[in-house]
C-alpha cells in the first residue's frame, strides 16, 4: 500500500523542496518505488531545482481536473519520479484545493512512498497537505524562529491525527547559537531524524539542477540524506558498507508507522 508522507513546516525557506527531492533520490538508493510531489500551490520551485521549468502539465492541471495526476509524472536523470507545480503566476488563482486528496489517491499503488513537498504557514493549503497524507515530517533549521513555526506544524498534524515521523534539523553549521537537538526534541515534543549539514555542494547541486544524493553522492549532505532514508525504510546505513536491516525492535517501531511490514 502506498505511504503518503509530507516534509512541511510553517516556516517558509527552511528547506523543504531541496529535503524533499534528496530524500526521494536516498530512497532510490535503498531501491524504494518513490514520487516526489510539489504541492506548494502558490509557489512551486521542485521543477526549477531539477532544470525542467518549462512542462506540459502539472499538479495544478489535475487540481483543475484536467487530467489524472499520475499522467503529470517525469522522470529525471537521476532516475526520480516528481510531479512538478505549475510556475506561472496565473496558475496560483482559483486553485481547488477540495480536489487535493482526490487527486491525490491516483497514485495509490504507483509508487511505495510519496513524498510531498508542502507549503508554508498555517493557511489552508498546508492543512488541506497535512490532512491528505498518512504521515508528517516537519524540517526546521536550528534557530528560534523556524522551530517555533515547526511547532505550528507539529500541532496541525496533532489536530488532524496525523502521526509525525520526526523532525529534519536542516543547515546545521555547529555553531555555538543553533539550539541543540535535545532542546528542538523538548521544545517539539518530537524526535530528531536527521540533521543536514550547511555544505556548499547544496548550492553546487542547484547549479547542476540535480538531487544532491546524485551529483555529490558522497558528501556529507548526501549521507545525511541517506540516513534518513534507510531509517524510514527499516534499513541501516554505513558509508561505504552494504546495508543492513535494523534490529527487530526497530522494525516493529517502523511496522507501527505502516512504513515497513511486520516479518
Amino acid at each position: 500500500m502506498t505511504k503518503y508522507i509530507t516534509i512541511i513546516c510553517a516556516k517558509g525557506g527552511v528547506g523543504k523542496t531541496t529535503t524533499t527531492i534528496n530524500l526521494a533520490s536516498a530512497l532510490l538508493f535503498f531501491g524504494r518505488n518513490v514520487i516526489a510531489i510539489d504541492a506548494d500551490l502558490t509557489a512551486p520551485n521542485m521543477s526549477i531545482h531539477l532544470g525542467v521549468p518549462n512542462l506540459s502539465c502539472s499538479i495544478h492541471d489535475a487540481l483543475d481536473g484536467k487530467m489524472p495526476l499520475s499522467s503529470c509524472l517525469y522522470f529525471h536523470q537521476s532516475g526520480l519520479r516528481i510531479i512538478p507545480g505549475n510556475i506561472a503566476y496565473e496558475s496560483t488563482k482559483g486553485i481547488n484545493l477540495n480536489n487535493f486528496k482526490t487527486i491525490l489517491r491516483d497514485l495509490d499503488n504507483k509508487a511505495e512512498i510519496v513524498l510531498v513537498d508542502g507549503a508554508p504557514g498555517v493557511s489552508s493549503e498546508s492543512q488541506t497537505i497535512i490532512d491528505a497524507v498518512d504521515f508528517v515530517v516537519p524540517i526546521t533549521t536550528p534557530d528560534l524562529a523556524a522551530i517555533s513555526d515547526a511547532r505550528k506544524t507539529v500541532r496541525m498534524a496533532q489536530e488532524k491525527q496525523k502521526k509525525v515521523l520526526g523532525v529534519i534539523v536542516n543547515r546545521v553549521r555547529g555553531e555555538e547559537q543553533e539550539i541543540d537537538i535535545h532542546n528542538i526534541e523538548a521544545f517539539l515534543d518530537a524526535p530528531v531524524i536527521g540533521i543536514i549539514p550547511e555544505e556548499s555542494c547544496v548550492r553546487t547541486s542547484y547549479h547542476l539542477k540535480g538531487p544532491i544524493v546524485y551529483t555529490h553522492p558522497d558528501s556529507d549532505v548526501a549521507q545525511a540524506y541517506k540516513k534518513i532514508a534507510a531509517r524510514l525504510v527499516g534499513e541501516e546505513y554505513h558509508f561505504g558498507l552494504e546495508q543492513k536491516k535494523v534490529p527487530s525492535f526497530g522494525r516493529e517501531i517502523l511496522a507501527g508507522f505502516g512504513i515497513v511490514k511486520k516479518e
